[in-house]
């Protein structure tokens, strides 16, 4: 299978073609966000889900996307719109040098946080279509921009967060970007894939992202574009039967993560704030866990005469900062006082991959729930894209939507638990390497409240939620 997929990589067409159709698809997002909106939290409320460019946006594009992350690596990237476009831009651009301040990650941790401090808690671009349409437009706009500016595809490397995030869910992934043999990349003369009259081809190109095939060793920053292989395949100045030599690869579940390979700070800050951010995403869809959730954020914002928009930074700042701060902490603070003699910085880069497959399993675990519970909405769409009529027959009580039968209640419940369970058994896996390579014994027992705390955080919420009550 793998290798008729790598052949079709081999065609001018693809993935190319794909990315085409993507930019069209996101063109028509874009228009169909414009064309509903509203200041209404009610009538929002409905509209979010019955507006289709919103409806796939967020309740099917992203999850999609998190699910082929972790079980096939970055494929979004390979057909991803934006790709193309700051690859064109780049190709007319001023083609200026990296800075040092860009190269260091800290764009894309930076990016992160402002888009779901102000986008998600200030002007909650996931609840309104026109908000989602402009969040989509600010994407391009600075993916032109840093196009525009900067050599090669720096967009795509250093710039996005959507990216980022993918590259780390994929170290979970079964496949990965490698070379069949490194010895004929060590033969070749004419190194097309790093080539500099190939970097800024639409298509057949070499590596715009700074990697070469032959040293690619995981799967966090390869887009998958498929260039390589085809400058491999193309441009060889000795014909080689053995070429292309890049192709995607089988590597095994897990095996990125395994490695063990520390996480950059800008890395652990950028998987810190998440770790905040899933159990909010996770614990708001049960009001009793919500509330738990809330309560501390709202317990200081009554003695506090904040603005609306201060109100959702300093809710932000508790949920996706303090909370996940304590729980990393927690486990450090007791190996600490157990005789723990690895640094703060080195238990947060290290022990840090542990909190990497609980985040995945429940952000899939979200997907599964946003993609099974927006099914009935789909029955009006067909009579009402923009969602404007639907939303207000729903607000007014004419429209009553169908429940989730009982049999795809229990399928849910067994796959949020499985996903879960899942991810507390890698976590304490990680784990356990980690002890073992830093060859620390009674209090390394004390990092297993990751897999326990952090993990149990969203076991409880499940069997409570899905089970109990």
């Amino acid at each position: 299978m793998l290798n008729k997929f790598n052949k079709l990589l081999d065609k001018n067409y693809f993935p190319i073609v794909l990315k085409y159709f993507s930019l069209a698809a996101l063109v028509m997002l874009v228009v169909l966000g414009f064309s509903a909106s509203s200041s209404d939290p009610v009538f929002l409320k409905q509209l979010r889900n019955t507006n289709l460019g919103n409806l796939i946006v967020w309740s099917y594009w992203w999850p999609a996307i998190i699910i082929l992350a972790i079980f096939f690596g970055r494929v979004w990237c390979m057909v991803c719109p934006v790709e193309l476009i700051t690859t064109a831009f780049s190709k007319i651009g001023l083609k200026r040098k990296r800075p040092r301040w860009l190269l260091s990650g800290w764009i894309i941790t930076v990016f992160y946080l402002l888009i779901l401090f102000v986008g998600i808690q200030v002007f909650a671009i996931h609840r309104n279509p026109t908000f989602m349409a402009l969040y989509l437009l600010t994407i391009v706009a600075i993916s032109v921009l840093v196009g525009a500016i900067f050599e090669k595809n720096t967009f795509c490397r250093y710039v996005c967060p959507v990216g980022y995030l993918l590259g780390l869910y994929s170290k979970l992934s079964f496949l990965g970007w490698r070379v069949k043999d490194k010895g004929i990349c060590d033969s070749c003369t004419d190194k097309s894939c790093i080539s500099k009259n190939y970097q800024y081809n639409l298509n057949v190109k070499s590596c715009g992202v700074d990697l070469y095939p032959a040293n690619i060793s995981d799967n966090s920053n390869c887009i998958l574009c498929g260039g390589c292989l085809k400058a491999c395949s193309r441009y060889q100045t000795q014909k080689n039967v053995n070429r292309p030599n890049p192709q995607l690869t089988y590597t095994g579940f897990a095996n990125d993560l395994f490695k063990l390979k520390p996480l950059k700070l800008p890395e652990m800050v950028f998987v810190l704030v998440i770790s905040g951010f899933v159990i909010s995403e996770i614990w708001s869809e049960w009001k009793v866990t919500d509330s738990i959730l809330n309560f501390l954020p709202h317990l200081l914002l009554k003695h506090l005469a904040l603005s609306p928009t201060a109100n959702g930074l300093f809710s932000g700042i508790i949920l996706f900062g303090l909370i996940p701060l304590l729980i990393w902490y927690l486990p450090y603070l007791i190996a600490k006082i157990s005789g723990f003699t690895l640094k703060l910085k080195n238990y947060l880069l290290n022990y840090g991959l542990a909190f990497i497959p609980i985040i995945a399993s429940a952000h899939l675990s979200k997907a599964i729930l946003k993609t099974t519970s927006r099914l009935p909405y789909f029955k009006y769409l067909s009579s009402d894209i923009t969602g404007k009529i639907t939303a207000n027959q729903i607000v007014a009580g004419d429209i009553i939507l169908n429940p989730t039968p009982v049999w795809l209640n229990i399928l849910i419940s067994v796959l949020l638990t499985l996903v879960v369970i899942g991810g507390i058994w890698l976590s304490v896996a990680v784990v356990k390497r980690l002890n073992y390579r830093f060859n620390i014994k009674y209090s390394s027992n004390a990092m297993f409240l990751i897999p326990i705390v952090y993990g149990g955080i969203f076991l409880f919420m499940i069997l409570a939620w899905r089970w109990i009550f």
